[in-house]
């Protein structure tokens, strides 16, 4: 399925095609798919409710954030391992705080050219998450940690969110 839509950067129309989304439950599927790839890959993981739970004292979020960078980096398929972020500021030196997602760009995030890197996007809210994966051409695995103790606000997005997947998302 391709359409028309109005890209929001240039403001003009562009036919789109839906990217590849599969739903994961836990770290350890994103790791199996990512030992499975043939192709060198570049991640882009949201940090909160994806590597770390919602809540997590500040105290243990940079080392439960170091330690998942440590882990993915250490895969083999792995060339890069990106941290992003729409939360405060929390003193991890090499996450993008207030990421800007989903209008965070491929230059801002250093992927310039194809350099044959498949790039995947780690997110737990379509909205945000899903829309930077769809804006890159990435593939989109959506990983929810921790719905039980969300905030209102994150669940109104992950409502929204369910209703945008099958526009913009097709089954990897």
């Amino acid at each position: 399925m391709t359409w028309a839509v109005l890209d929001p950067v240039t403001e003009h129309a562009t036919v789109s095609r839906p990217v590849p989304c599969r739903i994961v439950h836990e770290l350890d599927e994103v790791e199996a798919l990512v030992r499975a790839s043939p192709r060198r890959l570049v991640l882009i993981f949201d940090v909160d409710n994806t590597l770390v739970r919602q809540g997590v004292p500040l105290d243990e979020f940079g080392s439960a954030v170091h330690a998942a960078r440590d882990r993915f980096e250490a895969l083999g398929p792995v060339s890069r391992v990106i941290l992003l972020t729409n939360g405060p500021e929390r003193g991890v030196p090499w996450m993008e705080s207030r990421g800007n997602k989903p209008w965070t760009s491929r230059r801002r995030l250093g992927l310039r050219g194809d350099g044959g890197d498949d790039v995947w996007v780690i997110g737990d809210q379509i909205v945000t998450d899903g829309a930077l994966a769809w804006r890159l051409r990435a593939r989109f695995l959506h990983l929810v940690l921790d719905d039980e103790n969300e905030a209102a606000r994150q669940a109104a997005m992950r409502h929204l969110g369910r209703r945008l997947e099958r526009l913009f998302f097709s089954d990897w």
